[in-house]
Parts: structure tokens; sequence; C-alpha cells
């Protein structure tokens, strides 16, 4: 299957000029551009669950665009594949863009697959509710999402009115992938709370203006949908895996950003009312711009941001008592070289992630990028020689573990079904099925969140050609 995949992959990646060529005819009035990638990651250990440490992916990504009655009315189309050679999961298409939009001169209307981008912060967006994250290819990539949005300008600002039509399931890495829990996520079987299905009609609004010459503000109110679901488990010993649950949310957010001279302060805060929890979160940085460093073209941007979460250990993630450090670094030369480094820290844990992203077009029409991630200081493993009981009384105490969302007549069928397998032994045995709930155990600890991904320290390598 892997190689069938990078065939194609080469195919795609050697006739993407005869493609364009095909299909330009098709679409005479507008324009076409176009993007292919070859990616390689390399991860500095094996997997958890013996994956392997190289990975080989292809991009493809186009743009379409055309505009007709004096560019009152304006279409594009954006398709995009990944191939991947390690990860049948990450192999996806998808449609980033098919909108029409029509502009007026106070408003505008676009209708269509889009995707939108709400935030001020650089760690953590709190506030971007709309899109749901392609979290196979990315942490920061997001699917497009169908809607109509209705657009104001006003002399008291822009008014954003959103109805989002349906909803789009988080995509995972599969089991052969990296980047992934050590139970993989069952994307074939999601459930949804009684108020909430795929083809719900969700809405959204956000209001954006400047409130003096400093200060920016915007509003904004999401109600559908949660992007972010919650896991539980299918009760399988011999396939466990994690099922993500999708309920309906309530979420006000604001976004405030004063800029002075080289200071920029950012705040993202956001209130959240669900079915299954209460809660709010807020982001606050400072960044400072140093310009022409050492004489030079270089532009330094130092960021400091702090992240709060009111779930604390119940929070889903790292961040919710944490601090981001980071710098950007733009040269300013003709080769567009741009580098971002950062870290992220858990004062408690004592946790730390480190990320570096580089870009530099090497020629013309292509483009470097380079990223790196590490993981410092991991938190201890759990103990091997734990018994069975141990170790899900350890599980049982995590905050975590939420009992409302147990079904408990799940919980008896299981065991059912286990003594049905193995008889009553099974109870005396005090290693039966340890694996399993150990690596639940290592989800649910809130001291070593980031040891789920202790192995999977990686660079990045990819290049990029523009048509």
């Amino acid at each position: 299957m892997r190689l069938t995949q990078l065939i194609a992959s080469a195919l795609v990646f050697l006739f993407c000029n005869s493609a364009m060529a095909v299909f330009e005819p098709l679409f005479e009035n507008g324009e076409w551009s176009a993007q292919t990638g070859a990616e390689y990651r390399y991860f500095k250990d094996p997997g958890d669950s013996g994956q392997g440490q190289n990975a080989i992916a292809l991009r493809l990504s186009a743009e379409y665009y055309t505009s007709w009655n004096d560019d009152q009315d304006l279409l594009t189309f954006t398709p995009y594949l990944i191939l991947d050679g390690q990860d049948e999961e990450r192999t996806h298409a998808d449609i980033r863009e098919l909108l029409w939009v029509h502009v007026a001169d106070d408003w505008e209307l676009r209708s269509g697959i889009t995707r939108v981008f709400w935030g001020r912060t650089e760690f953590n967006h709190l506030v971007d509710s709309i899109n749901q994250l392609d979290l196979v290819d990315g942490d920061d990539e997001k699917l497009g999402q169908p809607m109509i949005n209705l657009s104001v300008v006003d002399d008291w600002g822009i008014f954003d009115f959103y109805l989002l039509l349906g909803f789009r399931e988080r995509t995972y890495p599969g089991l052969d992938g990296r980047l992934r829990t050590p139970i993989p996520v069952d994307t074939d079987n999601a459930r949804y709370s009684a108020d909430t299905s795929p083809q719900d009609v969700d809405f959204a609004f956000r209001w954006q203006r400047p409130l003096n010459d400093y200060v920016e503000a915007a509003f904004s109110v999401f109600s559908g949908v949660d992007r972010e679901p919650w896991y539980s488990w299918n009760f399988n010993l011999n396939n466990p895996m994690l099922v993500p649950n999708y309920q309906h949310k309530d979420q006000f957010g604001l976004e405030l950003e004063y800029i002075y001279e080289g200071w920029a302060v950012k705040f993202e805060g956001i209130g959240v009312r669900s079915s299954r929890e209460n809660y709010h979160a807020m982001v606050a940085g400072v960044e400072y711009g140093f310009y022409g460093l050492f004489g030079s073209n270089i532009d330094m941007t130092l960021i400091t941001e702090y992240m709060y979460d009111s779930r604390d250990d119940a929070t889903p993630g790292f961040l919710e008592h944490d601090v981001g450090i980071g710098g950007r670094f733009n040269f300013n030369d003709e080769f567009g070289t741009a580098m971002l480094g950062g870290i992220l820290w858990d004062p408690d844990s004592e946790e730390k992630v480190i990320s570096f992203e580089y870009e530099r077009r090497i020629f013309s029409d292509v483009l470097l990028e380079i990223q790196a991630v590490t993981v410092l200081e991991r938190a201890q493993r759990v103990p091997r020689n734990q018994t069975t009981a141990q170790a899900i009384s350890s599980l049982i105490n995590s905050t975590v573990i939420n009992p409302d969302d147990f079904d408990y007549r799940e919980i008896v069928d299981f065991l059912s079904d286990l003594v049905d397998e193995n008889g009553y032994d099974f109870i005396f045995d005090p290693a039966f099925g340890l694996d399993v709930i150990q690596e639940f155990q290592r989800l649910s600890d809130t001291g070593r969140k980031l040891s789920i991904i202790e192995s999977d320290d990686y660079i990045q390598f990819r290049l990029t050609y523009y048509y």
C-alpha cells in the first residue's frame, strides 16, 4: 500500500505541469496557480508502538481565481492533497476553499467552503472556533468549512455573521502514524451528545473595530458543535481505541490588542458553557520589536505569553497554567528568510516543548522550510512494576476521569464479555489488561501530559515548488 502511495505521489509531482495545462482551458477567464511540496520527517526515536523513524510525504495544492461584474463578484477554488508513505490516515484530500464572494459598498456576502482565522496571540488561539483542525496534517492546519458569511462595514466597526452548514470531524494519525496518542483514535465511530449531530447548522458572530489610535478590540460568539472533542474508551482490550465525543457549546470571546511604538500587548479570553462543563480561559502576552538589529536589515520580535484555563488539570492538552517565550526574525532579504523559535513551559510539571521554524527561498519559485520540535525534562513514566489494581486506582483518582461520562451499561457489558471469554480467573490475575490500562494512565496523568509524545522529537524538511 505504501509503495502504491509513493508511486502515486511521484506521478503527481512529475506531471503537475501537464495537469495544469489540461485544466487551464476549462477556466480560461480566471487564473490558476499551484504548488507541489516534498516533505521528509525524521524522528529521533522509534515510536512507542513500533512506528518508523522516517516519513516521506508529497503535497499538491492549487488555486483558481476569477472575477466578473466589475470585480463585484469573485470565485476562488483551492483543492488540497497530501500523500503520505507511512500513515494511511494522513493520505487525504480536502477542499480548503470553494467560495463565491459578492462585494457591495458597505457589505460582503461569502458563500461556499472556506477557512476563517480569529485571534491575536501567538501560542494559543482560544477564540478561533469556526474551522475544524486537520490534525493529521499538523496542529495549525484547518479543514474547509461550508458556510454563509455576511460581513457588514459600519462606523461602529466590522460585523460578521456566520451560518455554518454541517460539522466536520477532526482528523487523526493512524496506527502507523507519529505524533499521536498511545491509544489511537477511532475516527469511524464518533459520538454526539443528544443536542448535536453532524448535520447541525451552527451560528457565529464577530465584531471588531479600533477603539482609538492604539487599541483594537473584537467580540465574538459561537454556538454549535464544539470542534474539540472529549474522549472515551471503546471497552476493547484486544483493540483499544479512544472514541471522540462531540457536544454543543456556547462560547463568548474577547480580543484586545494595544500597539504603541515597538510594543504590542495582546489578550484573548473565552467563556464556555456546555452540557458537560463550564469554564473560562485566557491568553495574555507582550511583544516588543527591534528593527534594523545591529545596523542590519534584520527585524526581531520577542514574545512572552501566559496561558490560563479554569479547568486546571482537567484541561485537554498542555496549556492550563503555562508560559510561552519566543522570538520571530525577519531578515528582509531577497530570499524572504524568516525564523521563529519558541518554548512552552509548564511551571508545575517542569515539562517543556521547544519548537523552531525556518523558511527561505532557494530559487525564485522554490521554498525551503525546516521545522523541529523536542520535548525537554520529561516527567517520570508509568512504573512498570504496577499491578492492574494499582493502575486502575491511579486512573480512577485522576482529575481527568469524570464519573458523569461513564455509560454503566457499557461497563456491565464489557465485564460480562470478559467473563464469557476468560472465565472468572482473570479477576485474580494481577497483570490482566495491564498494558492497556497503563496506556490510559499515561493519557490521564496530569503531571506528565507530554509523556504521550516523548518519543516524537523530530525534524522536518519541506521543499515547495510554486507554479
